[in-house]
């Protein structure tokens, strides 16, 4: 006797009616792709939101940073040139060696702050990121 010729009863027919027509194995591996294709979007945009979100707070304090870091600088040549002035107005004695040497190194340092703002504060495209989105 096949499942044909079986008597179903009404109730169950209607169940069978509710829950919709069976299911072919094609539909399913169409529905397996679709769901392989859901997870990777998801992921995809998982990772790109966080490295988004990072790079928004990451901008923000080099924000921070540059602003206290050339504050810092402007204030510090303004004392050099002051003292710079001061010394050649005769407004204090210090020894020839010790002004040029006052002098070089504070132009050492300044030089050596733009350096670091320049590397650290603006550094490359972070290549990590896109590595992950080929994988993904």
């Amino acid at each position: 006797m096949s499942h044909r010729e079986l008597e179903v009863p009404d109730a169950v027919r209607d169940k069978v009616l509710a829950i919709g027509a069976s299911v072919s194995p094609g539909e399913i591996e169409v529905y397996g792709r679709y769901q392989e294709i859901a997870d990777r979007s998801a992921k995809l945009r998982t990772v790109l939101e966080a490295w988004e979100r990072q790079h928004s707070e990451e901008r923000q304090m080099r924000q921070k940073y540059a602003k206290w870091l050339l504050a810092a600088m402007f204030v510090q040549m303004a004392l050099v040139n002051l003292a710079f002035l001061a010394i050649g107005f005769g407004w204090i004695q210090i020894n020839p060696w010790v002004a040029n040497s006052f002098i070089l190194a504070v132009f050492g340092e300044i030089s050596g702050m733009v350096l670091f703002i320049v590397k650290y504060l603006f550094p490359k495209v972070s290549s990590d990121v896109l590595a992950t989105i080929e994988k993904l």
